[in-house]
């Protein structure tokens, strides 16, 4: 609980480090999970730039091959123009003498010049001042860009949702999700959901399966020890192994063991929630990847939810699938059914 509440003070005082840009801009470039980084080689080879990539080119957590948080894009400032301006995600790096540089600091900016953009600039007087407020507050700067990734494909799947999976989760759970149109629900029971988007990509001269899946099951709450690590992880089996059945006979989805997931008490809409990061595997097959799962208490019904994600790619990076798993999973919210107009 001491973490939830620092969770949730640091959350009111960071929201207050923006400011807003002009409402009427163009819309952001740039793919997801890139930042730019606009500054000199000099700089960017000097203490700056080892700050920068201690936080942003940190390893994504828990995923089956190391791929960093961010993508960074280094340019010059003298190649600063309109084109790079409206980037999603931009850290402008701010090295002089000047008055208003006599205190370093990192300013955070929204729709400074594109909407849906977050701009950060870093000044100071001196590269190593520079540094020495990125590494100050790195971990705030990455966990605003991670939210800002997962609130930006939440409102992109929120605008080409299946609205009938939607409305059934609504009519049948009193719950729902920002489901993408092209997902389909496999599974639909009292206890356990289970919702799967199967895609194509091409890479080389052959098209490739991806497979992104959504599962939510839940189960009498007992007692807080339900939201410790180990029993979290065997409800997770427990539910995974009775539903969750692969193409060969007798194989089914646990997690993979090999590297231990993460787990940390967070905030999930302003409420405590148990978070955990990993790695699936299918028995008795050759499947696997990462996975990410948010459990919670829904008081009303006294019973714990779990929202468990997957993502399958065994030909490419699995960290923007996984985020996208997360910004679904996420947009849960409870919802009461609409009363039926009478005959």
């Amino acid at each position: 609980m001491k973490k939830l509440v620092l969770f949730l003070c640091s959350a009111v005082i960071f929201a207050g480090c923006f400011t807003e840009g002009a409402p009427a801009l163009p819309g952001k470039v740039g793919p997801a999970g890139e930042v730019l980084v606009v500054c000199t080689e000099k700089v960017w080879n000097g203490p700056i730039g080892a700050a920068i990539s201690e936080y942003l080119d940190r390893p994504y957590e828990v995923l089956p091959q190391i791929e960093s948080q961010f993508d960074i894009v280094v340019l010059d400032p003298s190649e600063y123009d309109r084109f790079w301006k409206p980037h999603r995600n931009i850290l402008f790096i701010d090295v002089a003498d000047r008055l208003d540089t006599k205190e370093p600091d990192l300013s955070f900016y929204r729709n400074r010049y594109s909407n849906g953009q977050i701009y950060v600039e870093a000044k100071g007087r001196t590269e190593e001042a520079v540094a020495g407020v990125i590494q100050e507050r790195g971990e705030e700067l990455l966990s605003l860009l991670h939210a800002e990734e997962i609130k930006r494909v939440a409102a992109l799947v929120k605008a080409y949702e299946n609205e009938a999976v939607a409305a059934a989760l609504i009519e049948n759970h009193g719950f729902t999700m920002n489901i993408p149109r092209d997902a389909v629900k496999v599974m639909d029971n009292e206890e356990f959901i289970w919702i799967q988007r199967e895609l194509t990509r091409m890479k080389g001269a052959d098209n490739h399966d991806i497979k992104q899946g959504i599962f939510i099951y839940s189960y009498p709450y007992t007692s807080d020890t339900l939201f410790t690590f180990s029993s979290l992880l065997q409800k997770r089996n427990e539910f995974l192994e009775r539903y969750v059945k692969g193409e060969i006979p007798g194989s089914y989805m646990s997690t993979q063991m090999r590297v231990t997931p993460r787990y940390e008490e967070i905030a999930f809409n302003g409420k405590f929630a148990a978070e955990m990061r990993g790695l699936w595997r299918m028995e008795g097959d050759f499947m696997g990847g990462p996975f990410y799962m948010l459990s919670f208490l829904d008081e009303k019904t006294n019973r714990v939810i779990t929202l468990d994600g997957y993502a399958y790619a065994p030909y490419f990076d699995k960290r923007e699938y996984i985020r996208e798993v997360e910004a679904i999973l996420r947009s849960f919210r409870f919802q009461e059914p609409e009363a039926k107009a009478a005959n």
